[in-house]
């Protein structure tokens, strides 16, 4: 970086081109010492400049850091006697433009005996080829004697023949006053002693258009627009989306068992093998194999709105479904000696017919039988046979007897318990202890089909 580099940079922030600042600060000399170049200790890239110069006689610090993405700042620190500080920022943001170019914003803070000061930023808008199009300017300047001015102003292109000027001169003057009118400008303004501007003062000069919408304003309108339009695409598409996952749910679901295969064996369903193969009939039978045992688990039969499918293991050794369309479901389960039922039924119960839910436990050892309604051992009705130690011996005491006196006698479960003779003490004592034990185990063999079933929705 030879040493002109720095001197033209200053020119180009504190020239005559820079406006109103360059009024204040005179020419800053020919330096008089050579550039120091200011490298990254870690990777040696170039990161700034720095120099002495001197401004009125006097040494002042000038340095430029390089700040990346094309953003720079400019720092000139009077020694001595030299009261006098100013930071010049220059941010550029790439495509960050409403036009679509890029924006670029120049920061400045001066100060000179340590009560004039002048801050200033400038913001820069411009379209992909380069043209500035917009500028926005907030501007506060304390004149030393706690007398501040504000200014906010806008200024637009107007006329594609008239290109802005860089700098904030035209920004400062009052629109109405302006001279030969090529660019829109909005201003508000004010003095004070306060340091706070109460009451400002608006000014524009927008009549002189035919246009009253500049067109920075329609390029934010229309950025707007288009976020606005986006979203709602972003929302359409996201709609879009959790249809088309909940459809592939669905039809993912809709070739699974309806059953809970995770509460029925603890798997997860998406882990099991599954071959699928259509009967001469048009069936469509679906089989879901363990892969680490090779065990068949599942297995569904579809034909319309007719759907079959049965559970081998897990909490039953069988549980078979049957549901026609989305009609409440036919659920078997059979356990050892026990079978249990759920199913819809229709109950009269005077003022009319009522679809109601039936749920019933049924127990069948080739010998006893019992129907539990509502798998309630209270609510139960059947047989039960029990062996009579005794029997042989009445028998054979009075042969006459004998059909009387059976090895294994029959009693009738009524309402959960055993109807009985009194005079068949030791018999129907046994037989009561022996229904105990059944409603016992009964009540441990008693499944939850609606839970089963619960997690599929139609």
């Amino acid at each position: 970086m030879n040493v002109s580099r720095i001197f033209s940079s200053v020119g180009r922030f504190f020239g005559k081109s820079s406006g109103k600042v360059a009024e204040v600060i005179p020419e800053i000399a020919k330096p008089v010492r050579m550039t120091k170049t200011l490298r990254d200790p870690n990777t040696w890239r170039i990161i700034g400049l720095e120099r002495t110069i001197t401004r009125n006689g006097q040494e002042a610090t000038a340095r430029i850091d390089y700040l990346g993405n094309g953003s720079r700042r400019l720092t000139i620190n009077g020694g001595g006697d030299n009261t006098l500080w100013r930071t010049t920022t220059v941010t550029r943001e790439k495509g960050a433009s409403v036009f679509g170019g890029d924006r670029i914003t120049v920061d400045k803070d001066t100060t000179k005996y340590w009560c004039y000061g002048e801050k200033s930023t400038l913001t820069k808008e411009y379209n992909p080829q380069g043209v500035l199009q917009h500028k926005g300017l907030k501007y506060h300047r304390n004149s030393g004697n706690e007398y501040h001015t504000y200014v906010e102003a806008t200024q637009d292109r107007v006329y594609g023949e008239y290109p802005l000027e860089h700098s904030v001169e035209s920004m400062l003057k009052d629109p109405r006053e302006t001279k030969n009118i090529q660019h829109s400008l909005k201003k508000q303004y004010g003095s004070c002693y306060s340091g706070k501007l109460d009451t400002p003062r608006y000014s524009d000069n927008y009549g002189n258009f035919n246009a009253k919408e500049t067109n920075y304003a329609k390029a934010v309108k229309a950025k707007e627009q288009a976020a606005i339009d986006a979203a709602k695409k972003a929302e359409q598409e996201a709609i879009a989306a959790k249809e088309a996952a909940e459809k592939a749910a669905a039809e993912l679901r809709a070739k699974q068992p309806r059953i809970n295969i995770g509460k029925a064996f603890n798997k997860d369903i998406n882990t099991l093998t599954v071959k699928e193969t259509t009967l001469a009939n048009g069936t469509v039978q679906r089989t879901f194999t363990d892969p680490d045992t090779g065990k068949v688990l599942a297995k569904t039969e579809d034909l319309g709105i007719l759907h079959k499918e049965w559970i081998y293991g897990g909490k039953a050794d069988m549980i078979y479904m049957k549901q026609v369309g989305k009609d409440q479901p036919y659920i078997l389960a059979k356990k050892g000696n026990y079978t249990q039922i759920r199913q819809m039924k229709k109950e009269n119960y005077g003022y009319g017919v009522v679809d109601t839910i039936d749920d019933n436990l049924y127990y069948n050892d080739g010998a006893s039988s019992l129907r539990r309604f509502s798998c309630n051992t209270d609510n139960s009705i059947g047989k039960i046979k029990i062996y009579d130690k005794t029997a042989a011996a009445k028998r054979e005491q009075c042969p006459m007897l004998t059909e009387y006196y059976p090895d294994y006698p029959e009693f009738a479960v009524t309402q959960g318990s055993i109807g009985c003779s009194e005079r068949e003490t030791y018999r129907t004592q046994k037989a009561r202890e022996h229904l105990k034990a059944l409603d016992k185990d009964a009540q441990n063999n008693v499944l939850n089909l609606e839970d089963l079933f619960s997690d599929y929705k139609a």
